[in-house]
């Protein structure tokens, strides 16, 4: 009876040293975090994000986006690291998903000229999606899963070091973005948003077809450059159709 009164003690006592902040692991977790994180991919994705949405929408979406990222790698801890199967299919549906987002973008600027900026919710998910895609597996990631199973009993501490780290280096790139909204023209940014998802896209089908599927280089080079000029070709059809429509908008039949 003695011993398991003791037990008990000994779990609560874990239990409420899980929910302590320890500053020593925050520090730690977070200049690990923020080193690896600048200059990251997803900071130019935030860029390129802000050109398309208001920034409380992208801010909101890298928000939801950083706090389920971090509860998935602190709860899970390294044992997903280990299912490489997930690892190959996320990264392969980003790849192509990058791109997708990259012609919609070209598609937003027709849709914002007409008056029609689609819904709030709209923008914050496909904000949040992208910005979860582009970091799930990522090193920043990595690092999260890999602090939590080297300080399983400080939990928390891991959370909010590697949860601040990622907000602080992406809004860094959210304010970049919003600078150069002031200097150039929103058809130009939304061109150079397609521009950036379309290659990130291209960058990470390239990473995904030679790490994770071992396709050799020569294969590999053939069917990423079969997706880019797919993707080119898809781009300048909407850039055309873009066009038509406008100079119709312009000049409507009498």
């Amino acid at each position: 009876m003695v011993d398991n009164t003791e037990r008990q003690a000994t779990r609560e006592r874990k239990g409420l040293s899980r929910m302590n902040l320890d500053f020593g692991i925050f520090l730690t977790t977070f200049g690990m975090v923020l080193l690896m994180e600048m200059g990251d991919k997803t900071q130019l994705l935030v860029m390129a994000c802000a050109s398309k949405y208001k920034t409380r929408h992208v801010l909101a979406g890298i928000l939801i986006a950083i706090i389920a990222l971090n509860l998935l790698a602190v709860i899970l801890g390294t044992a997903i690291g280990g299912i490489k199967v997930i690892q190959d299919v996320v990264k392969a549906a980003a790849s192509l998903l990058f791109i997708l987002f990259g012609l919609l973008s070209l598609r937003q600027e027709e849709e914002t000229a007409s008056c029609s900026t689609g819904t709030s919710t709209g923008a914050i998910l496909a904000v949040a999606l992208a910005f979860f895609l582009a970091e799930t597996g990522d090193k920043t990631q990595l690092s999260t899963l890999s602090f939590s199973a080297l300080y399983p009993d400080s939990p928390l501490s891991v959370f909010a070091g590697s949860t601040i780290a990622l907000l602080i280096a992406d809004c860094i790139g959210l304010a970049a973005g919003a600078v150069a909204l002031k200097y150039i023209p929103v058809r130009i940014m939304a061109l150079i948003s397609s521009f950036l998802f379309i290659a990130f896209g291209l960058a990470s089908e390239w990473k995904t077809l030679r790490e994770n599927f071992a396709v050799d280089e020569s294969k590999a080079l053939i069917i990423v450059g079969i997706t880019a000029v797919v993707s080119l070709l898809t781009a300048a059809l909407i850039l055309i159709f873009q066009k038509k429509q406008t100079k119709n908008s312009c000049h409507p039949a009498e």
